[in-house]
């Protein structure tokens, strides 16, 4: 897909993620917007963009939040590259990839951030952030995947070349 379609979309994404998800769903549970299209586009599209959505959505989630510069960036790219790799070895139409995917998706990236926020010196008390955060916000996201994963493909059915004879 286009980059100057790409980085719009995006910064649009990050936008929403850290200013009016926090307005509308005020508490520690909200989706993580950013994920759930990294992963969905992962999964329908795959070719190596997933790795470069995520990394460049991380920097713009990066350039938006007060957490350390490069924690989603590198989360987000890593778990794009994981997306890419299922979509080459999995049927797109397949519903249930994408849900076990951002399920997946969704703990380790909350845990993994968690754990480096704690190698940096904040304090985690992780019986309250697993169970009232992380938890939550993987049932949410998966809850909401179905939505993003059908605004995808139709992403997808757009930009993918079409065969012509």
């Amino acid at each position: 897909m286009s980059p100057y379609l790409v980085v719009p979309l995006l910064a649009l994404v990050a936008v929403a993620q850290t200013t009016l998800a926090p307005i509308l769903l005020p508490g520690p549970v909200r989706p993580d917007l950013m994920l759930m299209l990294v992963v969905g586009w992962g999964v329908v599209h795959g070719s190596g963009q997933a790795t470069l959505w995520g990394f460049g959505g991380g920097i713009f989630l990066d350039l938006f939040s007060g957490t350390p510069f490069g924690l989603h960036a590198l989360s987000l790219g890593a778990i794009g590259f994981l997306a890419d790799t299922l979509q080459t070895n999995f049927f797109r139409s397949n519903i249930l990839i994408p849900l076990a995917t951002i399920l997946v998706a969704t703990l380790m990236v909350d845990i993994g951030q968690a754990a480096a926020m704690q190698t940096l010196g904040y304090t985690i008390n992780w019986a309250f952030y697993i169970f009232n955060v992380v938890i939550p916000t993987a049932i949410l996201n998966t809850a909401l995947m179905p939505l993003m994963y059908w605004v995808l493909r139709r992403l997808d059915r757009v930009v993918r070349p079409r065969l012509t004879w």
